[in-house]
């Protein structure tokens, strides 16, 4: 799980039939590359759900699917795809790091219980804030 979430599809590689999407809408370009953020996404739920698990809690309800996720970036043009693509990067090597020290830790016989439960908390805040990126309207001039 740890090293997945570093491992995401790159961002111009197209899944899902991304690609022939890409080609039937207006800005395609960015719908390619939300394939990679809607991978990156869905690593990123997964990641939540393993962390809810050590900190005792349920799985999460997700805000979104993962494809609905890129679709509002793609949606909300190349500066909002950027911004989301950034936010995910960031958030993974954050539960990355937290993840390798919480296991490291459980594997020594320590609770992470409590551990487990701030970096949830982080989790949840930071998906919180990428929900925002793509829920924002655009600003109009």
């Amino acid at each position: 799980m740890v090293a997945s979430l570093r491992q995401r599809p790159n961002r111009n590689t197209p899944i899902n039939g991304a690609a022939s999407a890409a080609q039937a809408q207006p800005g395609g370009d960015a719908t390619i590359r939300g394939g990679g953020l809607a991978a990156g996404f869905a690593l990123l739920l997964e990641a939540g759900d393993a962390i809810a698990g050590l900190a005792n809690l349920p799985p999460a309800r997700p805000p979104c699917s993962p494809r609905e996720f890129a679709m509002r970036a793609a949606g909300g043009g190349p500066a909002r795809l950027v911004v989301a693509e950034q936010g995910i990067d960031d958030c993974a090597a954050a539960l990355q790091a937290g993840l390798r020290a919480i296991l490291a830790a459980r594997a020594q016989g320590r609770d992470t219980s409590a551990a487990a439960l701030t970096l949830w908390r982080e989790f949840d805040r930071a998906r919180a804030s990428l929900m925002a990126i793509v829920s924002r309207p655009e600003p109009t001039e």
